[in-house]
């Protein structure tokens, strides 16, 4: 809060600004076009609490900086017509890419969030930041002509990694250990020259927590963490609205828990662990993608009644649940979603839920996330749209 100096000393708080007030006016409004659109400036003010004649102003800015159109009069009433209003159509588009060891996808959408092109590839090359780069960019270009004049400028571009993220720099964090080692990728470096609109960069599992936050079985809990459980085993808490990435964006990386039985050293063992000990017992496991085939296999056959399976289901099971109840004793979430390949599979639902049951100190609600491979996209896409709708409004005020 800033304080003004008055006679006797520190005064009250200062008004907020003439020009403040306008700008949050408008975005009040835009939102909620946004939201309701068509909707009359009767209905805005209605819905928002702000008088008639400010609406009205906040309108007539929105409308002059190309952001808002009539979209026809309101009928079956008497009195004075309104005017409902939408969006522009031109007021530009957002993309979102999601980049893993498995596939690159790319989502086009307009600033509801609909899609007007999506295409999907297997990672270039073999794997080198250099492919990777240059695979974005393909991308990209793309993206920006389907986009072409129609749909005005591109406002914001959701990147999702399967690497930790710096908070301040953005920068992609090198773990050499987990499956995913390409840490020299630079996304702002691979864009430089494409496009100079806003590059959100962002872990894929925090992506698939706020996803989950915002569209998914987290909608209704004031905090959640997401557990993902694939080829790497990782967590995205949400507190509320907000994401908590840790001072170097290393928070929620839970499968440095613990190392791999005989293996010194194996500083990405937890993660590892998990996903080979759905392989045959007394035998070392595949890893990567073809662990999670595995896994996969043995909890399809654990569904169908397999009593081996079952079995070792339900010591993996536990073995996740130990970390999870873990998690629990420090950070105490409303509710902990199971996600990713091997996490969302129904089967290991009630071995992590009973032992979560069995060693939390006050036991959260342990669910399986609904957005399952979709999930990291979804909150890349999402972030961008929430940057560009909150980018727009300062147009009106420029």
């Amino acid at each position: 809060m800033t304080y003004r100096r008055g006679v006797g000393g520190l005064g009250r708080a200062a008004l907020p600004s003439m020009t403040l007030l306008r700008e949050l006016t408008d975005q009040i409004v835009l939102d909620t076009v946004f939201e309701r659109a068509p909707i009359t400036r009767a209905e805005i003010a209605q819905a928002t609490g702000i008088s008639k004649p400010t609406v009205s102003e906040a309108v007539r800015r929105l409308e002059g900086a190309g952001l808002l159109l009539p979209a026809g009069a309101q009928t079956g009433r008497q009195g004075r017509v309104g005017t409902y209003y939408k969006v522009a159509a031109d007021a530009g588009f957002v993309l979102a890419v999601a980049l893993d060891s498995t596939e690159v996808r790319l989502t086009a959408a307009d600033l509801f969030g609909t899609p007007f092109h999506e295409t999907a590839a297997p990672p270039a090359g073999s794997g080198r930041p250099e492919d990777a780069a240059e695979q974005l960019r393909t991308m990209v270009r793309e993206a920006l002509a389907r986009g072409g004049d129609a749909r005005g400028p591109l406002l914001a571009v959701g990147l999702s990694l399967a690497n930790p993220v710096d908070p301040e720099t953005s920068a992609v964090v090198a773990l050499p250990e987990t499956p995913h080692p390409a840490g020299l990728f630079r996304p702002r470096s691979a864009l430089a020259g494409v496009t100079d609109a806003p590059l959100l960069v962002e872990n894929d599992i925090n992506l698939a927590a706020l996803a989950e936050r915002w569209h998914g079985a987290a909608r209704e809990a004031a905090s959640c963490a997401y557990v993902h459980i694939g080829a790497g085993m990782g967590m995205g808490l949400v507190i509320g609205d907000e994401l908590v990435r840790g001072a170097r964006g290393m928070a929620g990386e839970i499968g440095y828990l613990g190392g791999s039985p005989g293996r010194a050293g194996d500083r990405h063992g937890f993660a590892r662990a998990v996903a080979e000990g759905f392989a045959t017992a007394g035998e070392p496991g595949p890893g990567g993608a073809a662990a999670v085939e595995a896994a996969r296999t043995i909890l399809d056959r654990a569904a169908g009644g397999d009593a081996a399976a079952r079995a070792v289901v339900a010591r993996e099971g536990r073995t996740i649940g130990e970390a999870v109840a873990a998690v629990c004793a420090v950070v105490d979430p409303e509710l902990v979603l199971l996600g990713g390949p091997i996490g969302a599979h129904p089967a290991l639902l009630e071995p992590v839920r009973d032992t979560v049951a069995d060693l939390a100190p006050l036991p959260p609600h342990v669910r399986t996330g609904t957005l399952a491979e979709h999930a990291s996209l979804q909150g890349a896409l999402t972030q961008a749209i929430h940057r560009a709708r909150t980018d727009l409004w300062s147009r009106a005020n420029s």
